[in-house]
């Protein structure tokens, strides 16, 4: 009986030996696992933290990028609209006043086509007549040379009968109307129709 009392706490030693090395394994074994664990999920975090740094990173690049590719794209179209604005506008320019020379030749037209009639009547001989007296008053005596159109010539002899003033066919046409030099002073008197139309059209607006 002494005999197997003893080899049954002999086999009970072992017994209670064996099971607290397969717990010392067991908690080897859990503390290993927890502690890769842990480092796993720490390298993973770290991972995900670079990539959201990268994430980030490449984020406000691209929208750096995108703003400066807007700004630039911006300035394009608006120098764009202004070219095209500035060339419809001198266009414009362009057509308005061929429009308005081609009208304001067409006036003159007509006012020329006017004083054609005008120069057929009385009224234009009177004209002549005053134009001719001041002038001649205006001299005061002083040597004066009065001018009268070539298409007037007939009506020479007639107008210095009733101005008792001696004209001058001019040798350059001046439509009608009359001009006259004093010489002593050097002053030219110009009522020609040339030149009223000429400063006519040069003040004349549409």
């Amino acid at each position: 009986m002494c005999f197997l009392s003893i080899a049954s706490e002999q086999l009970m030693k072992g017994l209670v030996q064996t099971m607290t090395l397969d717990e010392k394994l067991d908690n080897f074994f859990t503390s290993a696992i927890d502690s890769a664990t842990n480092q796993n999920i720490e390298t993973i975090s770290e991972y995900k933290q670079s990539l959201q740094n990268i994430f980030d990173d490449r984020k406000q690049a691209a929208l750096r990028k995108a703003e400066s590719s807007f700004q630039v794209e911006s300035v394009n179209i608006i120098r764009e609209k202004n070219r095209k604005l500035s060339s419809e506008t001198v266009d414009m320019k362009r057509r308005v006043n061929e429009k308005t020379a081609e009208l304001t030749d067409k006036v003159f037209k007509d006012v020329e086509k006017q004083l054609e009639i005008f120069m057929k009547t009385s009224s234009y001989d009177e004209l002549l007549i005053t134009q001719i007296t001041v002038a001649h008053e205006f001299a005061r005596g002083d040597e004066i040379t009065i001018y009268i159109n070539p298409s007037d010539e007939n009506r020479k002899a007639t107008l210095e009968a009733k101005t008792g003033v001696a004209l001058t066919i001019s040798t350059r046409d001046f439509i009608g109307g009359i001009r006259a030099v004093i010489h002593a002073s050097n002053i030219l008197i110009d009522h020609s129709f040339l030149t009223k139309l000429a400063d006519a059209k040069n003040s004349f607006t549409l």
